[in-house]
This record gives C-alpha cells, sequence and structure tokens, in this order.
C-alpha cells in the first residue's frame, strides 16, 4: 500500500530579522563618563541647594552687613564703544545678627549687577548704601533673600539632578552617548540591576516634575514680580 506523501505547506516567507541587537559590553570610558558627570553634579547640587535655601531667608542667622568698602570687578564689554564694565561688587564690612548673638567682623558677601541681585548690588554701588540686610549661614556665607534667586537655584538644582541621573545610569552600564562606544542608552536599560531600576527611574520623575515646578516659579516670580522675601 502506498503511503499518501503529504502536501506541501505554503511558505511562509522570508523570516525576518530579529528587533532585538546583542548588547554591547559596558565600556570603560562610559563608566569613567559617568563617574565624572556624578561627582560634578552632587557638587553643583549641593551648592544650588544651599544657596536656595539661604536665599530663601528660613535658615540662617538675619541681620544686618555694615559696610566698610565694595570693590568692583569688571570685564571687556562686547561694544566696541563701551569700555570695561562691572559685573559684580564684593562688599567687605562687619555683620551683626539681628538678635546680637553673631558678630563677623570680617564678613563679605559678592553682588551680580545683573539679575535677582542687583537691586542690592545697586544699593552700593549708585546710592552708596552703608548697610545691607543679609542671611549668614554657619560657614560665614551672606546672601540677601530673595525669591528670584530661590526660583533661580532650584531651575539650575534640578536640572543638575537629571544629569546626576543620567550620569548615574552610565556609571552602572558603561553606555558613552559616542554611537558605537558601549552600549546605547536604550540597551544600557538593560543592564541596570533590578534593585536599581526603580531608583533610577524615580530619579528621572522626581528631576523632571521638580524642573517643571521650578521653571513655573521662576516663570510666576517674572510675571508677579514679588522678588524680594522679608526677613523674619
Amino acid at each position: 500500500m502506498k503511503t499518501p506523501t503529504p502536501s506541501p505547506q505554503p511558505s511562509a516567507g522570508p523570516s525576518s530579522p530579529e528587533d532585538t541587537s546583542p548588547v554591547p559590553p559596558p565600556a570603560l570610558m562610559g563608566r569613567i563618563f559617568g563617574i565624572v558627570l556624578v561627582v560634578l553634579t552632587v557638587s553643583g547640587m549641593c551648592w544650588t541647594f544651599f544657596n536656595a535655601t539661604m536665599s530663601s531667608g528660613y535658615v540662617g542667622s538675619h541681620g544686618k552687613l555694615a559696610i566698610s568698602k565694595c570693590v568692583e570687578d569688571y570685564k571687556e564689554s562686547k561694544s566696541a564703544n563701551v569700555g570695561p564694565v562691572a559685573y559684580q561688587t564684593t562688599c567687605h564690612g562687619t555683620f551683626r545678627s539681628s538678635d546680637g548673638e553673631v558678630v563677623d567682623r570680617s564678613a563679605q558677601i559678592t553682588l551680580s549687577m545683573n539679575g535677582a541681585e542687583s537691586e542690592a548690588a545697586n544699593k552700593v554701588t549708585d546710592e552708596h548704601a552703608k548697610e545691607l540686610s543679609v542671611n549668614r549661614a554657619g560657614n560665614g556665607t551672606l546672601a540677601i533673600t530673595n525669591v528670584e534667586s530661590v526660583a533661580n537655584y532650584l531651575c539650575g538644582g534640578f536640572f543638575l539632578l537629571l544629569v546626576f541621573t543620567y550620569g548615574f545610569k552610565c556609571a552602572l552600564t558603561g553606555s558613552f552617548p559616542k554611537k558605537g562606544v558601549g552600549p546605547s542608552s536604550k540597551q544600557a536599560d538593560q543592564l541596570i540591576p533590578k534593585p536599581l531600576r526603580s531608583t533610577e527611574e524615580w530619579l528621572w520623575v522626581i528631576g523632571g516634575i521638580g524642573l517643571v515646578l521650578a521653571i513655573l516659579f521662576r516663570l510666576a516670580v517674572a510675571a508677579f514680580g514679588f522678588a524680594t522675601l522679608p526677613f523674619q
């Protein structure tokens, strides 16, 4: 008895290439790049958030700086018809807290001629004010309490948090921005250890939401003009 020959099955066509490509091993350059970003951004975040709290006026010692002298720093102007222009002034004097408990006879503060500190800078340069209301940190740093400064520092701090998160990812996975060096940013997601994956995701969320809120806060300050905070 003859065995029936099975009918040929329709061809499924050429097999499509797989969508996933092999993940390259971590690149040493990527890890070094990530570590450098982490170190720099941590330092930057400490500086920006410290200055934000000082400018808010809710920490530190409130008081007055009795000015003995101010020194202006100059830089060349881009305009050919204008000579050097002052971009900041540093004032020296004696700080005395409102409660009289803190006295610093070698206090100093540097004020930018532009931006949030321009009003205080104009007082000491144009109006020759001999006293400024300031806030003093425990290490002797003086700051003008100013909402605009707070908003600016918060924008910078949360932006640095996003850069820190990217550096954290590069340090863990050896990813590098240049194509062909280590795994790409998308491939690096597969290399992040599971215990740290949720940490990285939350850092992106906190940095992104914080930056958006800080920018909205800065826009509100510019729109409504409430730049100065009263001392407590």
